[in-house]
């Protein structure tokens, strides 16, 4: 009984309700595989890392070089206000068919979930 209102009370004094304190933040990527050339859609959840407004950046080598954070490929997406976040982006058809690590940040920090994105030949 005192570990469950130790993390009730912990999880109120964090503004939080039971559910978000639990979320673990997503990263989906559909279709998958793609085809280089084709369009990817990303999606997910912040997991109650960001605020709705916020910026979140998906990092991948599978990307176009259009956009980048440190160095590596990116896209930017918009936290809405249930948390979700979504953005289209096209695979450049010179890129390599193989399983590229898609990975996600918002708010200063990393998402701690890595999704793999199985690029096909154009």
């Amino acid at each position: 009984m005192r570990r469950t209102s130790t993390t009730v009370l912990v999880v109120a004094a964090l503004g939080l309700l039971p559910g978000e304190a639990l979320a673990a933040a997503t990263i989906n990527a559909s279709p998958n595989p793609v085809h280089a050339g084709k369009r990817v859609h990303l999606s997910g959840n912040v997991g109650g890392g960001c605020q709705p407004g916020d910026q979140v950046t998906l990092m991948s080598k599978a990307f176009s070089h259009k956009h980048e954070f440190a160095g590596v490929p990116a896209v930017f997406a918009r936290v809405r206000s249930n948390g979700n976040y979504g953005k289209r982006t096209r695979i450049p058809k010179s890129r390599t068919p193989k399983k590229y690590a898609i990975t996600a940040r918002c708010g200063g920090g990393n998402f701690g979930v890595t999704r793999k994105l199985k690029v096909l030949a154009p």
